[in-house]
């Protein structure tokens, strides 16, 4: 049985889900997930497409929802009793899960833990109790848990896999359609990463394209790209434009399925604390990382985190290589300032390139979802 909860686990799951098949073909797989885990032949009880939320506020207008789905999957664990539960990230719907699983003899596999390193520490000892392995994606997430009495493994970070692209910076300008020669093709492209979810455009894009305005006044070549997460509408984004009536917002290209050669053709990034900022450190692409969300989700996220800083690539480094721009820093005028430091001093730009191949080397090699996939197959043939 795999649970997968959004569509970033829903593509790591289902890499597992076909190295389990190559493993043992006959095998049975079921669960909860998205399109990436149907195509790899799972039989999915409940698809992901509304379960996607942000922030607190956010999961209280759907947990009856996710409350009637979790009952079920209990059901199915209770009736069905596979020889492995995976589970993948989701952790707050995903822990019960473990916990029930555990006490009912059934073996738990956790890929990409709760991130108790970082708020919510509590987290990694009830794990160890319920989860037999927990693939660790990061060398020193594994040593938190062992710290914890748990059994973990480090895996390497899945986006090693797949976060990257041939193209050179030219080669992916014209990929884009992004100028041909002479000062457009040298002209700065900055990259608009929002966020993969409504209220995280709702409440980050209409900043960055405010700033982008203001860049443009001083960079009037500049040109801007915005690569397309799935899930979201090209009329979301039009809608936050239309929005800003007195700003003169500079043309937008919007791209989808190109987001990484829309990073490699980037000069500069302005990227949606999440996912994406390590991707761009896998791509080695500079960036700001910002975030914004309700009140009430930042007093809690502020009440539950001890942590000064929000960006994965500053976690690992254990340090700010990127720029933060968090919840009421995050104006217009805060980030036009940083975004105009970054276009006007290229060292500074090298200087975090430098920074984020070193996290870069962090991640592990190749083949997480492989080593994952043997965890999981050495325990079904244990029990």
């Amino acid at each position: 049985m795999i649970v997968a909860g959004e569509p970033s686990g829903d593509l790591h799951a289902s890499h597992v889900a076909h190295r389990l098949k190559v493993l043992c073909p006959d095998i049975t797989l079921f669960g909860m997930g998205g399109d990436q885990m149907e195509k790899a032949a799972v039989k999915l009880d409940f698809h992901i497409r509304d379960s996607a939320v942000m922030g607190f506020a956010d999961v209280v207008t759907v947990l009856p929802m996710f409350l009637r789905k979790r009952a079920h999957l209990k059901q199915r664990i209770r009736e069905e009793r596979p020889d492995v539960l995976l589970l993948v990230d989701f952790a707050e719907f995903n822990m019960p899960l473990a916990k029930f699983a555990q006490k009912r003899g059934v073996s738990v596999v956790y890929y990409i833990p709760p991130k108790a390193w970082a708020w919510r520490a509590g987290r990694a000892r009830k794990l160890a109790k319920w989860a037999n392995i927990i693939a660790a994606i990061f060398p020193f997430e594994a040593e938190f848990y062992r710290n914890a009495g748990a059994n973990a493994e480090f895996v390497g970070h899945p986006l090693v896999d797949f976060a990257q692209t041939p193209l050179t910076m030219h080669e992916a300008r014209e990929r884009l359609d992004l100028g041909g020669t002479g000062q457009t093709q040298d002209a700065p492209v900055i990259a608009l990463l929002p966020g993969s979810r409504r209220s995280e455009i709702r409440h980050i894009l209409p900043v960055m394209l405010e700033a982008a305005a203001n860049v443009t006044k001083i960079y009037p070549n500049a040109q801007w790209i915005l690569p397309l997460a799935p899930g979201l509408s090209r009329d979301l984004i039009a809608e936050c434009q239309q929005e800003l009536v007195d700003i003169e917002v500079p043309p937008i290209k919007i791209v989808e399925q190109l987001t990484y050669p829309a990073m490699r053709a980037s000069t500069l990034l302005l990227v949606t604390s999440g996912t994406a900022t390590l991707e761009a450190a896998c791509l080695g692409t500079p960036m700001i990382i910002l975030f914004r969300t309700s009140t009430l989700n930042w007093r809690i996220i502020r009440a539950l985190s001890p942590l000064n800083r929000s960006g994965l690539p500053n976690l690992i480094a254990g340090h700010d290589i990127v720029p933060e721009l968090l919840q009421t820093d995050l104006t217009p005028a805060a980030l036009t300032e940083l975004a105009l430091d970054f276009l006007r001093n290229p060292e500074r730009r090298e200087t975090q390139q430098k920074a984020l191949q070193a996290v870069y080397v962090q991640l592990g090699t190749a083949g997480a979802a492989e080593r994952t996939a043997e965890l999981v197959f050495r325990t079904a043939v244990s029990n």
